[in-house]
């Protein structure tokens, strides 16, 4: 009775459960500490964004207030001063805009992370119901299919969960004009 074959095939298996295990974690990890940084910009980016927005649109009432006031034309330096304040106002709410998109970009993050976090229970869930298959009465010979059955199937299991996700999100910092999502 030679057990030495059983014994590399569930080695490998334990490895492989480990290590695919960590990857799947790690890059779990990665997603969330990626996600959080730009939550984190895109409040700052929107707070700011809307705060700008109110004190250009109150200059702009009050310059607005004021022509009114006059109960006359308005002078070329305040029509000059109402274009400027108006591309101060479409200005900000651009940036708002862009802070809005990146919400788009931390919710797709947390959507793969979620997929992620549940193709690794899938995996896990697939080495547990395996294991109900091995009993004391299952000879060397079965349980080395068994185990080789398994390998391969979580092999698959993570090649297929990590190709089924896009990779991470090149835009990182809310300063950047371009957004390349996935």
């Amino acid at each position: 009775m030679v057990i030495t074959p059983v014994l590399v095939e569930f080695k490998r298996l334990l490895l492989d459960v480990a290590s695919g295990s960590g990857l799947q974690l790690t890059e779990v990890e990665t997603d969330l500490v990626q996600t959080n940084h730009l939550l984190n910009e895109a409040v700052a980016k929107l707070s700011s964004s809307f705060l700008d927005l109110h004190k250009a649109v109150a200059s702009q009432q009050t310059t607005v207030a004021m022509i009114l006031a006059q109960e006359s034309k308005a002078t070329p330096l305040q029509i000059d001063a109402l274009k400027q304040q108006q591309q101060q106002i479409d200005m900000h709410v651009n940036s708002a805009v862009t802070g809005l998109q990146f919400q788009d970009m931390t919710s797709q993050l947390i959507e793969r992370t979620l997929k992620r976090v549940l193709g690794l229970r899938d995996v896990l869930g697939l080495l547990s119901a395996s294991s109900w298959n091995v009993v004391p009465e299952t000879d060397l010979a079965q349980m080395h299919a068994m185990l080789q059955n398994i390998n391969q199937t979580m092999e698959e299991r993570l090649v297929d969960l990590e190709n089924g996700l896009w990779k991470a999100v090149r835009q990182t910092h809310m300063s950047s004009g371009d957004i390349d999502l996935f």
